[in-house]
């Protein structure tokens, strides 16, 4: 699938492109205790669009680099929690695996970016260094504004968003988008979304983690929300998405209405997705719900 994103700076509405030539999917595969299932193969898979099976044109189990955004809240919250939150990240970069980038980002009322997607470790300390506590929660534009920025790079990509609040929206400086907004966005890019909402308030106080906001934003992309109440939960979480984001399935396919010669074309359709392991109901199978697309055909 091709993909471009924007934020529109007039309307604060998302404005998304999409055209499909075929689906890619990364696809975990865990048993009821959580514990990734392995060897299986492409036979075993049912994939299903708008309920019909499609047939794989590529599958592998093997392992597939990522690039990930490590988008970290550096609001006023978190000042009692800054140090763990560091720690966290900087474990994350250093435990890259061979052929994987990262790239930080800090938000608060605004979003910065570390300077490029890459496995430098210096590069990734350098920002975390420079991470401050200050100013209110802008969640909403900077995870539309990280998925602009990951719509730049090839291959897997995933958005690890970490937060210990909820936007605040316009009126105290925050978000000029929506939670709609955001969910929208994320179905469009093809980015697998981990959230981790720290629960555990310091002396502080802190904002109400969104929980519902950020389970759905998770699910929708085939990632996971995690939710830890204290800061040694939250460096646990951080190494469970990477774990995580190399327990997977990659597999392909194109479309079989694309294929159809008498197939209309219908702009901005919403096709559920749903991925099964053949005769094997106790097995859980986590993988994005399903993509809009708009098929572009040759006159």
């Amino acid at each position: 699938m091709l993909f471009s994103g924007a934020v529109s700076a007039q309307d604060n509405r998302v404005r998304f492109e999409v055209s499909v030539e075929s689906v890619t999917l990364d696809v975990i595969v865990v048993d009821g205790r959580g514990r990734f299932v392995p060897g299986l193969s492409q036979e075993d898979f049912v994939v299903l669009e708008n309920g019909e099976e499609q047939e794989l044109a590529f599958f592998t189990p093997e392992f597939t680099p990522v690039t990930t955004m490590l988008l970290l809240d550096s609001s006023s919250s978190i000042r009692s929690s800054l140090a763990a939150i560091q720690t966290a990240a900087y474990l994350f970069a250093r435990n890259l695996s061979e052929g994987d980038m990262a790239r930080v980002g800090l938000f608060s009322n605004n979003v910065r970016f570390g300077p490029r997607f890459t496995d430098e470790v210096d590069e990734h300390l350098a920002i975390l260094q420079s991470m401050r506590a200050a100013g209110c929660t802008a969640l909403y534009d900077a995870i539309l504004t990280a998925l602009d920025e990951l719509s730049t790079v090839e291959g897997r990509k995933s958005l690890l968003v970490f937060t210990d609040g909820d936007d605040v929206g316009p009126a105290q400086q925050g978000s000029q988008a929506t939670s709609d907004d955001v969910t929208e966005g994320a179905k469009l890019s093809e980015v697998t979304i981990y959230t981790v909402g720290f629960t555990g308030w310091g002396p502080e106080g802190s904002e109400s983690v969104n929980i519902p906001f950020l389970t759905t934003l998770a699910e929708a992309t085939g990632g996971r929300a995690f939710f830890p109440e204290d800061v040694e939960q939250v460096k646990e979480a951080f190494l469970d998405v990477q774990e995580d984001l190399h327990r997977h399935y990659r597999m392909a396919y194109i479309p079989r209405e694309a294929l159809s010669e008498t197939a209309e074309t219908t702009d901005e359709t919403w096709r559920p997705l749903e991925v099964r392991v053949r005769g094997r109901d106790d097995l859980i199978v986590r993988t994005r719900q399903g993509y809009y697309a708009r098929a572009e055909r040759s006159p």
